[in-house]
Formats: structure tokens, C-alpha cells, sequence
């Protein structure tokens, strides 16, 4: 739930104006309400996102957001977000919910008190700011690829090292052979199993 600090929304255009500013909040800040009937089914746009505003409507439809998504063009960099006033406990359908997830739309609920409820992942990325979310994302990842091919790094050497070993190994000593030498083959499966992926 974010606080919008605003005054109460009584008509489309003050949704409008109270979207902009909880974009700004949110890391774009040149959002900025379209000029009326020129948006084309954008209602507030920015240079890194765009978004569409409902007020007072029934359930949003998979429709409405397929029409944000036709509206933001070719550039597939550009964020959306669409924000639906609260008047029931859930003002988009599950097919909406479905494809903004699938096409990650962000999706709010505002109440006219000017309270903004993030109503799925992508929306509540959006409220933590989706840079710092990003890049907290992208270096999980890189911790996890760097654990990952040190993983397979310790493997493979391991399993080299028991090959050789096993070679130098007296066959009389036949168990000790077959130990090293079944650890060494483990060692290497799990190696080509962990390896790491080129990008």
C-alpha cells in the first residue's frame, strides 16, 4: 500500500494527475498527464513508461490492457502501468490479471482517498522502484552464476585429481581403485551436469 499524500480524486482528470505524480514517485520523473483525447489510450506518458487511468469504471478487461499494449508501440523497453479505482475487491478481471502478468503490466488500484495498492509483482516493483529492484535482481544472479561455476570448477578439478590418483594407484589395491575411480566418473557427471551455460 503507498500513501499518495493527495487530495481526495473526484473526476478523471484528477486520476489522471494522481497517477503522474505516483509515477514520479516511483523513478519516472517526466510522467506527464497526456493532452485530453490526443493520448490514443495512454493517459499519462514518460520517457521510460506509459500508462492508462480508469475511473469510476466496472472491472477492467484483458481488452483494456491489450489496448496500453498496442498503444506503447515497437518499444518494448517502455514500462506500463495501469492504474483502476478500487471499488470492488478487485478491480481487474482474472484474464487481466493474466495478461499483465504475461506482458508485465503493472497493475494499481487507487481508492479516491488517494491510496495506491500494487495489485501485482510487476506493480509492486514499480512502488519499490524498478531500478533498485532490477539491479538487486541482476546481482542475485550474478552471486549465483559466480557460486555456480565455482561449483563446477571444485568438481571438475576433484574429479581430475581422482583419475589420477586411481592411475597411479597399485592394482593390487583393487578397491581403493574402484573407489577413486567411481567417485572421479561421479565427479566429472555432476561436473557436465552443473556446467556452467554461456549466455
Amino acid at each position: 500500500m503507498m500513501d499518495s499524500r493527495s487530495r481526495y480524486i473526484t473526476s478523471p482528470e484528477d486520476a489522471e494527475h494522481f497517477a503522474a505524480a505516483r509515477m514520479r514517485e516511483m523513478g519516472f520523473p517526466d510522467a506527464r498527464v497526456t493532452r485530453r483525447g490526443a493520448d490514443g489510450g495512454i493517459d499519462v506518458v514518460a520517457r521510460r513508461a506509459v500508462a492508462q487511468v480508469k475511473w469510476m469504471h466496472s472491472k477492467v478487461g484483458r481488452p483494456d490492457l491489450q489496448r496500453l499494449y498496442g498503444a506503447r508501440g515497437t518499444e518494448h523497453s517502455i514500462a506500463m502501468l495501469f492504474f483502476a479505482e478500487l471499488i470492488s475487491p478487485s478491480p481487474y478481471t482474472p484474464h487481466a490479471v493474466e495478461y499483465a502478468n504475461e506482458h508485465e503490466i503493472g497493475l494499481f488500484a487507487y481508492t479516491t482517498d488517494g491510496t495506491l495498492f500494487p495489485q501485482n509483482r510487476h506493480a509492486r516493483d514499480f512502488a519499490a522502484g524498478i531500478d533498485r529492484v532490477r539491479a538487486a535482481r541482476a546481482a542475485k544472479q550474478a552471486r549465483l552464476k559466480a557460486a555456480h561455476t565455482l561449483v563446477w570448477a571444485a568438481l571438475l578439478i576433484c574429479s581430475i585429481c581422482g583419475l589420477l590418483v586411481s592411475a597411479l594407484v597399485d592394482m593390487s589395491a583393487i578397491r581403493l581403485w574402484i573407489v577413486f575411480t567411481v567417485l572421479s566418473l561421479l565427479g566429472l557427471a555432476l561436473a557436465r551436469i552443473y556446467r556452467p551455460m554461456v549466455d
